[in-house]
């Protein structure tokens, strides 16, 4: 109780230390980005190590109207929600209602499988269970495509997607990135809490660190006005993309409810950085279970963008990414939801938390996030170690 109250405190004193840009760094920053990545509007937030948030935008929120994109103007954090699914989860270890190394089949009796994956497996994206949300996003016929995405299913139609497609590997022998492990998660944080997801991040997250302004889209009335519009254009791997045009808004996908546990929270970016670094300054959640969060295995590189200069390979934890750029390591999560790409991330090697929105979807976040941490000297002269240029 006293590490929840005296996050509550840090992060509202956080949240008064709100500041201008210094010397417009992060508005020349987000300018770039906004330029490199052709998103019509960019938002960066860094929180440094002695409290002072800098926030900075740039472009347009809604290309219809013109409205200018505003640094506490709220977005949806799509994979980002991993974090936040896994720590409820490691709150729920922690209290002893459940162990990673309970079985699926504890929570879903008659689940394929189920005796063989653990909620560690879940977790870590080592179940072997295949993506059923790709099912969703790749039917051959569009109209069909929107459909299913936007649909209001049931619970129990979701566990039967989930179950559906089968593995692609044995469980606990190899990673491959699903969200079917997450949306899973989600079922088995409702079974053990006996409330719904949407109240239990609340309760094992907003609550303990005061941060009123995160929701679940679609699942429960928004905190803050959600007034940026996604857009895309064409993407390579996806022929539905073609249905934006050139530069599209994404918006009759963008009331999807089926992302949930895996992709479906919004916040404003004070609020993401409020959570991860909760997280990391252990004020959510013991020893034991962040470095368990932290039990980082070598994957593929995560996301989109160029890794050149890069020879470490990423890793993923428990909900948890590792990201390598040429000069820093990050840990955060990035995400993707549709025409919306944003990432959440820290810097271990001197304290800062890096929050990044862009409006438009399959953008990569590399080369923005390695303009943002290389400019935090000039921010800030006392983070100069922040960057090994």
């Amino acid at each position: 109780m006293i590490r929840r109250i005296t996050g509550a405190l840090l992060v509202v004193s956080a949240a008064a230390c709100v500041q201008p840009d210094g010397g417009g760094v992060l508005r020349t920053v987000a300018d770039s980005v906004r330029t490199a990545s052709g998103a019509p509007g960019v938002i960066v937030a860094v929180r440094t190590p002695s409290g002072a948030v800098h926030r900075a935008a740039s472009g347009v929120a809604d290309r219809e109207s013109g409205r200018p994109i505003q640094v506490d103007d709220a977005f949806r954090l799509g994979s980002v929600s991993k974090m936040y699914t896994s720590t409820v989860v490691l709150r729920l270890v922690e209290d002893g209602l459940l162990s990673l190394d309970d079985r699926l089949s504890h929570f879903l009796p008659g689940f394929p499988r189920g005796e063989e994956v653990s909620i560690r497996d879940l977790l870590a994206h080592t179940s072997g269970l295949r993506d059923f949300y790709l099912y969703l996003y790749l039917r051959p016929d569009r109209a069909e495509m929107i459909e299913l995405v936007t649909r209001r299913w049931s619970a129990e139609e979701l566990l039967d997607l989930s179950a559906r497609f089968g593995f692609s590997f044995d469980p606990g022998s190899e990673w491959a990135y699903s969200n079917t492990n997450y949306y899973l998660l989600g079922v088995v944080i409702e079974r053990v809490t006996g409330r719904p997801l949407a109240q239990a991040y609340r309760s094992y997250i907003y609550e303990p660190l005061g941060i009123e302004d995160t929701w679940l889209s679609e699942h429960e009335p928004p905190r803050v006005p959600l007034r940026t519009t996604g857009y895309m254009g064409h993407v390579d791997a996806w022929k539905h993309s073609e249905m934006f045009g050139e530069l599209g808004p994404t918006t009759v996908l963008d009331r999807s409810p089926v992302e949930w546990g895996a992709g479906g929270l919004a916040s404003t970016a004070t609020g993401a950085i409020g959570f991860l670094r909760g997280i990391m300054h252990g004020m959510l959640l013991g020893a034991e279970q962040l470095a368990a969060m932290q039990s980082f295995r070598d994957t593929p590189r995560q996301g989109i963008g160029r890794a050149s200069g890069v020879t470490k390979p990423d890793g993923y934890g428990l909900g948890l990414v590792r990201l390598e750029l040429p000069g820093a390591t990050l840990v955060g999560h990035g995400g993707l939801f549709t025409g919306h790409t944003a990432g959440v991330w820290y810097l271990p090697s001197c304290g800062v938390t890096i929050a990044l929105y862009m409006n438009r979807g399959f953008v990569g976040q590399r080369d923005a996030l390695e303009l943002i941490v290389s400019s935090l000297a000039r921010l800030d002269s006392g983070l100069a170690s922040c960057w090994a240029s």
